[in-house]
């Protein structure tokens, strides 16, 4: 049964490696639901299930992300100023955030992971395509309410719910008109710094919770973190390699599909759990 489950972390992790690498999302979009629906299934965390999937999938983001943004470095699609100009507002509302959902109850936690894949998608859809492209060199347009708004609360949200830069960050750069490609390098990035710190914190938070399963590491469940870790790494560089062969506009809307499927399981889980 052990070996059983490890195979489906595995399998789920694989398939959030491409996903990552593909999309910026460190992972957390693909993670949290399919962890979610194991650890119920698996009658593992009681009241705390939520808490365990989402600093679960901090550990497995900072893992995923932290790979997937090695590869865009080493393809040429990192702009390290653009990464520095975000870090410490994402790091110190990581902290922040994970901070708060100790304390939150598991239904309001998984009520904001579905707001904000919902808010995702309409803003995906009312987006204008991107027709002229900048080099990702001129970060003048990084400055300003919006650009201290989305890193702080893709730091501050994405502790609480997984995916915070690929929901925040990425819209604000598509903006200013850099490609899919700078886009997603600078949010993987941005998502292993989040699942760094955030996923410290929720190590820290759980230490006193007497009711955790065996084998976990504050509210991270190690057999799911190492199953879907090890899945994550070896997805990656096929998400990588299938993302420098699409089409700019095609990849921002196969995001969109993949997150609208994500939403339809989150609400059946919601009814049915």
């Amino acid at each position: 049964m052990l070996y059983e489950t490890l195979l489906i972390y595995v399998a789920s992790g694989m398939f959030a490696g491409v996903v990552a690498a593909m999309f910026g999302v460190g992972g957390g979009f693909a993670v949290a639901p399919l962890l979610l629906i194991a650890l119920t299934f698996q009658d593992i965390g009681g009241d705390r299930t939520m808490h365990l999937t989402v600093g679960t999938t901090q550990a497995v983001i900072f893992t995923t992300a932290s790979y997937s943004a090695v590869l865009r470095w080493r393809a040429g699609d990192t702009n390290w100023r653009l990464v520095a100009r975000f870090f410490p507002l994402v790091a110190i509302g990581a902290v922040i955030g994970a901070t708060l959902g100790d304390a939150m109850p598991g239904t309001l936690l998984k009520a904001i992971f579905i707001f904000f894949i919902a808010l995702t998608i309409v803003r995906g859809l009312l987006a204008k395509r991107i027709l002229n492209l900048q080099s990702g060199t001129d970060l003048t347009g990084v400055r300003g309410p919006e650009y201290w708004i989305s890193g702080s609360l893709a730091g501050l949200l994405g502790s609480l719910m997984g995916p915070g830069p690929a929901v925040l960050v990425a819209p604000f750069l598509r903006k200013l008109k850099f490609s899919m490609a700078t886009t997603v390098a600078t949010c993987s990035t941005l998502a292993a710094c989040l699942g760094l710190f955030a996923g410290g914190a929720y190590i820290v938070g759980g230490f006193n919770e007497p009711d955790l399963p065996a084998w976990s590491l504050g509210y991270i469940y190690l057999p799911a973190f190492v199953g879907l870790a090890a899945g994550g790494l070896t997805g990656a560089p096929f998400g990588i390699f299938l993302s420098r062969r699409l089409d700019d506009h095609l990849q921002s809307r196969l995001y969109l599909v993949y997150l609208a499927v994500v939403l339809v399981v989150m609400l059946l889980h919601g009814r049915i759990g």
